[in-house]
């Protein structure tokens, strides 16, 4: 019991059951006083209008007699009292002074101002003898066009309140009512509990490590929404763990090979191995560009860590583009002489003036500069664009490589994302890209790119102008 006080579904069953009790307590508390109001309102129009009719048959008929007045009281627990007005008048009535006929009663007190003006009186007393409170209804009855007297028409008061049978149906009802109701409850209770205990059960398997369950709640209220949330939540926890899996098997891979290679080239020197001066310096220059490899792999991955933790700083100086990418393209103009590629800047002697971080700006330009020189053939075309549009800084990095294919496009910007012909070139995490449109987002701007296979790619990168 204990246990299912706790539950969700035995609280839900609990607040249910006490809301109907409440409510089945209050709507039969008002529903039995509505009855009762009508009901006695109904038994007291009845005794007026029997006052009124014996009223009309006393003025016609005379006064009535005991043994009817024993019937009425015996059949309809109803007591008939002549009250006098004027005893000449009631002398009058047809057949008066009979032994048999109900004697005039004085002691019962009327408003008779309101009963000469053909108004029919009730009201609750204890009348005298009867040592009991009587609802009576008075009319008066008249003899020779005088008022002679009136009829009371005198009924317990308890015998007026005809609910108190139907208390026993009330209350069969009423627990008829109360069980159904708390079945309805508890299997509401199950049907609202049952989603959540689903989503509680698919919760504690992600937890352990377990994306195989699906959740069947396609409801289309709050547990719906809470469920598709939930879907969305374990779809975007099972790739970042395949991500980080993916990760580390890169980061394994990527800091091997140029640590293979560097401490193999180290030990052939070392060793004096290679004694030739051409040997040598092809020795070297291997070593020189894997440092640089895994230079740019520690930046990209503090980069994603300072990204991730937002312990990234933003300067907000007011610089030239042109000067940041003359800095980009002397920093890549070896590499780009390596590879045969000619690296340019189209826009020179234009000044165009942003408030940005220099230090990121120039950051996001040389990964867009490195990707397009490791993806364009010797022979093609790098070029850095930049102008001023809408009152937003544009630079564009264009190349003339291979391109990239449509599949590929909608997840250039995804975290470790390499399409199969970045994969098998360029080796790498997949980082880059992704680094630079988080900084053009928080620096507000961002990167779009376009490209047609066989003829090259366009980044564009967009910040805002100077104020």
């Amino acid at each position: 019991m204990l246990n299912f006080t706790k539950s969700l579904k035995g609280r839900l069953a609990i607040y249910f059951a006490l809301a109907i009790v409440f409510t089945l307590l209050v709507s039969g508390l008002l529903s039995a006083g509505l009855v009762q109001r009508y009901l006695q309102h109904r038994n007291i129009s009845d005794l007026q209008s029997q006052a009124e009719t014996l009223a009309g048959q006393i003025e016609s008929e005379g006064l009535p007699q005991r043994r009817y007045n024993a019937d009425l009281e015996r059949m309809y627990g109803v007591r008939a009292i002549i009250v006098p007005y004027q005893a000449q008048a009631l002398a009058q009535l047809p057949g008066a002074g009979g032994s048999d006929q109900v004697q005039p009663n004085n002691r019962v007190l009327l408003n008779w101002n309101m009963l000469i003006k053909g108004q029919t009186t009730v009201q609750q007393i204890r009348l005298p003898g009867l040592g009991r409170e009587m609802v009576m209804a008075a009319h008066i009855f008249k003899a020779g066009g005088r008022p002679a007297g009136a009829v009371v028409l005198a009924k317990p008061a308890a015998q007026l309140q005809p609910w108190r049978p139907l208390a026993g149906w009330f209350i069969v009802s009423a627990v008829v009512s109360l069980v159904i109701s708390l079945l309805l409850a508890f299997l509401l209770a199950r049907r609202l509990s049952r989603p959540l205990h689903e989503i509680t059960q698919a919760a504690t398997a992600v937890a352990a490590g377990d994306f195989s369950s699906r959740l069947a709640v396609h409801s289309r209220d709050e547990i719906g929404r809470l469920a598709d949330a939930f879907r969305y939540m374990s779809e975007e926890v099972q790739k970042s763990q395949e991500q980080q899996r993916e990760f580390v098997i890169n980061v394994s891979h990527e800091l091997r090979t140029p640590l293979t290679a560097i401490a193999g080239h180290t030990q052939a020197l070392k060793e004096g191995v290679a004694e030739d001066p051409k040997t040598v310096a092809a020795s070297l220059k291997i070593i020189e560009a894997e440092t640089r490899r895994l230079s740019r792999l520690i930046e990209d991955l503090l980069s994603v860590a300072k990204l991730d933790a937002r312990q990234f700083g933003l300067r907000n100086d007011v610089i030239q583009v042109d000067e940041v990418l003359s800095d980009v393209a002397d920093r890549f103009s070896r590499e780009a002489a390596q590879s045969g590629v000619e690296l340019g800047i189209a826009g020179a002697g234009e000044e165009l003036k942003i408030n940005t971080d220099p230090d990121r700006l120039r950051q996001i330009i040389s990964n867009l500069v490195h990707n397009a020189l490791v993806h364009t053939p010797a022979g093609g075309k790098v070029t850095m664009l930049y102008r001023s549009a809408a009152g937003r800084a544009e630079i564009e990095v264009a190349d003339t490589g291979a391109g990239i294919n449509p599949e590929d496009l909608p997840h250039v910007f995804d975290r470790f994302y390499k399409s199969a012909s970045a994969a098998a070139s360029s080796g790498g995490l997949g980082l880059g890209l992704s680094i630079s449109r988080q900084l053009a987002l928080a620096m507000g701007g961002d990167i779009s790119v376009s490209s047609t296979p066989g003829r090259g790619s366009r980044f564009l990168v967009t910040l805002p102008a100077q104020p």
